[in-house]
């Protein structure tokens, strides 16, 4: 309603007030501002993307990847920074100036409006985060039963080895390495050509023929076994004395190793995959902390910028309609 003075033959208006039910927020303006902020970080973030790519090559000098995630972290909090600021800005000269009586409520009212884009912004964010770690897992899913169907075939055909990205394949070809490949075993020596080998392998023709000898192929369905095995024990924290005396029984059948030299491998195997299990862990670990910090610092440096974008676009806002307004006041 507007409230207006009569004197005389005069008409003035005093003042306009806010009708019930309105409000000194524009969500359109707020709506527009996220979307603004949302394209200019993407922008920001692909710039910054593609100078990173072109500087990683692991043939060639350049920053080493320490450096790099330092660099691209920094260059996220700068692309919320002018990402927000731009959207807080765009909304605050967007945003309608309702004379209500309350001028000094402008400016807050005005930092108010940035900061609801940078909710909305943030809102939206999560949301694609989301449906991003939704399709994620699905292709997870997908891959995961792809990779069991591929098991089961590789079981049902000895031809077929295990796939050379299974985490724990490593550690079972250490389990199954030829006698004369494990440490403190030395090659078996031929005396002469065509006599007996002196050694742990029998006769033949010389090392090779030795270790070839006395070394038994591991068929798919036992690999599968002796993989289930292994990543059980990793997975909880080591191996039962059931397996690890199982494991002990098949390499020495598989490699001719005497049974406590069988035994000592396992032992040291099951070690080294529970500590390159620990060491990946730990990796995680510190890179989850690593992105939450910087995450956390960009989303708050993204507020502040929304903030005092809506601050200065709704200063200059006003400083562009100050007549009117002085009209509207008077």
């Amino acid at each position: 309603m507007s409230d207006t003075a009569i004197i005389g033959e005069d008409v003035e208006v005093i003042g306009t007030g806010t009708t019930a039910g309105n409000t000194p927020f524009s969500w359109s303006a707020a709506i527009a501002g996220a979307f603004a902020a949302t394209a200019v970080a993407f922008i920001i973030i692909s710039l910054g993307s593609g100078i990173g790519l072109s500087m990683a090559s692991p043939y060639s000098w350049g920053p080493s990847a320490k450096t790099l995630t330092i660099i691209g972290a920094v260059w996220l909090v700068m692309a919320h920074t002018f990402g927000f600021a731009t959207g807080g800005y765009m909304a605050a000269r967007l945003r309608s100036h309702s004379y209500d009586g309350m001028i000094d409520e402008t400016r807050f009212r005005d930092a108010a409006q940035g900061f609801l884009v940078w909710s909305i912004g943030v809102v939206v964010m999560l949301a694609i985060a989301a449906t991003t770690t939704l399709f994620a897992a699905g292709a997870t899913a997908h891959v995961a039963s792809g990779a069991a169907a591929g098991t089961g075939a590789a079981m049902s055909n000895p031809q077929n080895t295990a796939s050379a990205s299974d985490a724990t394949g490593y550690f079972v070809d250490m389990l199954f390495r030829p006698r004369s490949a494990s440490a403190g075993s030395p090659p078996a020596v031929s005396a002469a050509p065509g006599s007996a080998t002196v050694g742990a392998g029998p006769a033949g023709p010389g090392a090779a023929g030795a270790v070839s000898s006395g070394q038994q192929r591991l068929d798919a369905e036992s690999r599968a076994e002796v993989t289930r095995i292994v990543a059980r024990g990793v997975a909880e924290g080591g191996l039962t004395e059931q397996d690890r005396s199982y494991l002990a029984q098949l390499v020495s059948q598989r490699t001719g190793l005497p049974q406590d030299e069988a035994q000592r491998r396992v032992t040291e195997v099951e070690g080294n995959a529970k500590e390159t299990a620990k060491d990946a862990a730990d990796k995680a670990a510190k890179a989850a902390s690593f992105f939450s910090f910087w995450m956390f610092m960009s989303l708050l440096f993204g507020a502040a910028a929304a903030t005092l974008g809506g601050i200065v676009g709704g200063d200059l806002r006003d400083k562009d309609s100050m007549p009117a307004r002085d009209v509207a006041y008077r």
